[in-house]
């Protein structure tokens, strides 16, 4: 039962503390957790490792050698040379020590406590009271138990939103918590943003939950529809957090004219991903400026306007930039955004 108790407090605790909960960490954490107990031949562990378990139990108390911070140092420079080599990560290293000094921790709230200063031969114990220690298979073992396996499920659902911090952060509302989750799942993941705010040029309610494009600066770009707007700009928001979608892919590509058909790539690219959002940002000087009637959304964020013959985009839909650049030969580069499949 203890061994079972160990791993669950090993990998909570180790979990909160890394902020990861991947299954490399989370079993390294559990491995820790058992080591303590190879002073003993009755043990999980001491039952895998007999020939250890058995030297160990018959020349230190149990309790004492395997149980102590010296111990802890010794597992961390054994496993050292798997992370100094590559083979392992920085958090997935430390979770093995870690484990082992959580599990000796928890012992010093047993009856017997645990020698952690070995080789000093002094016993510590947690709590004045021997009434009021845990024993194996008590119901306050149970209970340690079942706060270990929630503490971790949380845990989970914490991680999940870029850790405690940043789910406090996205929770109050701060930017800096909110750029870090988008920044965190952008490229795997559809990311929304849920706003409580107004539009800026006559402060309409706004509220509802938008597909964030990108980021400029400190703030959003984001599109509800067909309609694209900037927080900050078009778009004021009193409050706002980000939501994860579903899974998708983002790729950045460039496209490079040098006075040719400005469309024949865009076509060939949209055709490449017919089911994907693509977005266009950079600057081309395009032959027949008179052409092009952009029309103005005051209320939207602008993602395309010209210059004389200099025509700037900005996150533009690719459907909006074909209508523009139909018939035009142009110079330039562009940047192109492609979020596998489409949010919308």
């Amino acid at each position: 039962m203890m061994a079972l108790t160990h791993s669950a407090i090993a990998a909570a605790s180790v979990s909160f503390a890394l902020g990861e909960v991947s299954p490399l960490v989370t079993g390294l954490a559990i491995i820790g957790s058992q080591l303590p107990d190879l002073d003993t031949s009755t043990s999980l562990i001491g039952q895998v490792c007999f020939p250890i378990s058995s030297f160990i139990e018959d020349r230190f108390p149990h309790r004492s050698i395997t149980h102590s911070f010296l111990a802890t140092v010794f597992f961390a420079l054994l496993f050292f040379p798997l992370f100094y080599f590559g083979y392992l990560p920085l958090k997935a290293w430390l979770a093995l020590p870690l484990g082992h000094l959580v599990a000796c921790f928890s012992d010093t709230f047993t009856k017997q406590g645990v020698q952690l200063f070995f080789p000093n031969p002094v016993w510590c114990v947690c709590g004045s009271n021997p009434n009021r220690r845990i024993t194996t298979g008590s119901p306050a073992e149970y209970w340690v138990l079942a706060g270990a396996v929630a503490l971790f499920v949380v845990n989970i659902k914490l991680t999940s939103g870029g850790g405690i911090v940043q789910t406090a952060s996205q929770q109050l509302g701060l930017k800096t918590g909110i750029l870090n989750a988008y920044n965190a799942a952008a490229q795997t993941h559809h990311v929304y943003a849920n706003v409580d705010g107004v539009l800026a040029i006559d402060s309409r309610e706004a509220d509802g939950q938008y597909f964030i494009i990108g980021v400029e600066g400190s703030e959003f770009i984001v599109q509800k529809g067909e309609d694209i707007f900037k927080t900050g700009t078009q778009l004021i928001t009193n409050r706002l957090t980000t939501t994860v979608g579903q899974s998708a892919n983002t790729i950045i590509q460039t496209l490079t004219f040098d006075d040719e058909d400005a469309i024949a790539s865009i076509i060939e690219l949209q055709t490449a991903y017919n089911n994907a959002a693509i977005y266009l940002t950079g600057n081309l000087t395009i032959d027949f400026p008179e052409e092009v009637k952009i029309k103005i959304e005051p209320e939207e964020y602008t993602v395309i306007e010209l210059t004389g013959s200099n025509l700037k985009l900005s996150w533009c839909p690719v459907e909006e930039a074909l209508s523009y650049l139909k018939d035009q030969y142009a110079v330039g580069t562009l940047t192109v955004k492609i979020i596998t499949p489409k949010p919308y």
